[in-house]
């Protein structure tokens, strides 16, 4: 290719006119588009914090069952599993409501379970998701 092919195949610049007149369309794009980022933002930073307070009261439960199901001679076994779920319940996270879940166990035969349920108050689209979990475990 010779340097007359190769300019013909350049674009000629846009001329001042042209720039002008265009001048404003990126901030009309960029007005439709922000309200999408911004769901899909918001989304996906509620979606972590439900998956987190459901980790947090999966772990609670686990710890309250595991308390539970040592020997006690006094038979404080749903008592002693209460105790040891509750603060594991207080580091769950809501935006708005200090609605901390509260475990709660129970035994049936020789098998402890232990379940703590609350309401995640979210975002007011999001709102009214309820995370809850449940651990069972046989008594020693």
């Amino acid at each position: 290719m010779n340097t007359r092919e190769r300019q013909a195949l350049v674009l000629p610049a846009p001329s001042h006119g042209q720039a002008r007149d265009q001048k404003g369309s990126v901030l009309v794009e960029f007005a439709f588009i922000l309200p999408v980022l911004l769901m899909l933002l918001f989304g996906v930073v509620y979606f972590s914090v439900a998956l987190y307070n459901k980790t947090v009261l999966t772990m609670a439960t686990r710890e309250g069952a595991r308390a539970g199901v040592l020997y006690d001679a006094d038979g404080n076994n749903t008592a002693n599993a209460v105790n040891a779920a509750l603060p594991l319940c207080s580091s769950v996270i809501s935006f708005g409501s200090d609605a901390t879940p509260v475990p709660q166990a129970s035994v049936s035969g020789d098998i402890l379970t232990v379940t703590a349920s609350g309401n995640y108050t979210g975002f007011y689209i999001f709102s009214g998701l309820t995370t809850s979990a449940q651990t069972s475990m046989r008594l020693e």
